[in-house]
């Protein structure tokens, strides 16, 4: 994989779970941010990104329990929070991990792509010109 590929299937995966759920006003903190994963700078790479929106009033639980199920047909292992807030956290799959919160105020979709050969500091260099 890609560092391109696996910066998209987060970006693809965290904006496709967005679309499930009944919240408008998704939009993102920022494009996704490439850092050093592993113990060796400069030889893998991966991605951050987080994408929010005004909770709507919907119930939170069944929201919880949409990205829940269609984290699990991605092939994630997903465990649910309920209190204080609904929170699912998920790993594996097409990314590393990725997090839901319903907590007061936003929804919530962070995520961490898996990790891939490449220089996080180059990749910077070349998006930034």
């Amino acid at each position: 994989m890609t560092t391109d590929q696996a910066r998209d299937a987060l970006v693809r995966t965290i904006e496709n779970s967005a679309s499930k759920i009944d919240a408008v006003g998704w939009n993102r903190d920022s494009a996704a941010e490439v850092g050093n994963c592993g113990s060796h700078r400069g030889e893998r790479v991966n991605y951050m990104y987080g994408y929010g929106a005004p909770a709507p009033d919907n119930d939170r639980a069944a929201d919880a329990l949409i990205i829940a199920d269609y984290w699990r047909s991605l092939g994630m292992q997903v465990r649910v929070v309920e209190s204080p807030a609904y929170v699912v956290y998920a790993t594996g799959g097409p990314v590393q991990g990725l997090s839901f919160s319903t907590a007061p105020g936003d929804y919530y979709i962070s995520g961490t792509s898996l990790c891939v050969p490449g220089d996080a500091d180059e990749i910077r260099k070349q998006d930034n010109g």
